[in-house]
């Protein structure tokens, strides 16, 4: 059956999500409205900047949507993405979509002049990928909150968690998009078709 993979299309690395994808011979859309999200079988949080992507999910009313929807599809958030997913968000405070018990702290890796690449392992993948971090977070596990699923870790950097997941929600600190290993996506697809 053939899928279609939403990304939130209101700002951030909306294009690299779309090249990978087309790359892998699946359709994406740009998820703006709830009719867009209806169309859907899993939802990419892109990075960029949270705030304004927040700003525009109270405007169009989809925080609310996004949470139901979490609820049976994959979700994946990088970066901002996994910012705007988290169950809490420090330095400094701000609302969120608490989908995944973690705690996400802004900017831990600092400015966008502190920006570096690195290859990192990740428990289900055979081999190391590449991964930049950009203005990224750190992301902290909390007590279950908003989950009721296993909170798991599948990388670290410097003994710090860098991707987690909670059922078939993701978050990581991370992006692999802007470079041209599809490998995560291809797992994110297959989530999509359980």
């Amino acid at each position: 059956m053939s899928q279609t993979i939403g990304i939130l299309g209101y700002q951030g690395c909306i294009e690299p999500h779309e090249a990978i994808l087309a790359s892998l011979g699946v359709r994406s859309l740009r998820v703006r409205t709830p009719e867009e999200l209806a169309r859907v079988d899993a939802l990419i949080l892109p990075g960029g900047e949270s705030t304004t992507m927040l700003r525009f999910l109270k405007l169009h009313a989809m925080a609310p949507l996004i949470r139901e929807f979490a609820k049976t599809k994959p979700l994946w958030g990088i970066c901002a993405g996994a910012i705007i997913a988290a169950s809490e968000v420090c330095n400094p405070s701000q609302d969120s979509l608490k989908l995944i018990d973690i705690v996400a702290h802004r900017n831990f890796y600092g400015s966008q002049l502190d920006s570096f690449s690195t290859q990192i392992e990740i428990d289900f993948l055979e081999r190391p990928i590449e991964a930049q971090f950009i203005r990224a977070p750190l992301l902290s596990a909390m007590q279950p909150r908003v989950n009721s699923e296993p909170l798991r870790v599948h990388a670290s950097l410097s003994g710090q968690p860098i991707f987690f997941s909670q059922g078939h929600v993701w978050a990581c600190s991370f992006h692999v998009e802007l470079g041209d290993e599809p490998a995560l996506h291809r797992h994110f697809i297959e989530l999509s078709r359980r």
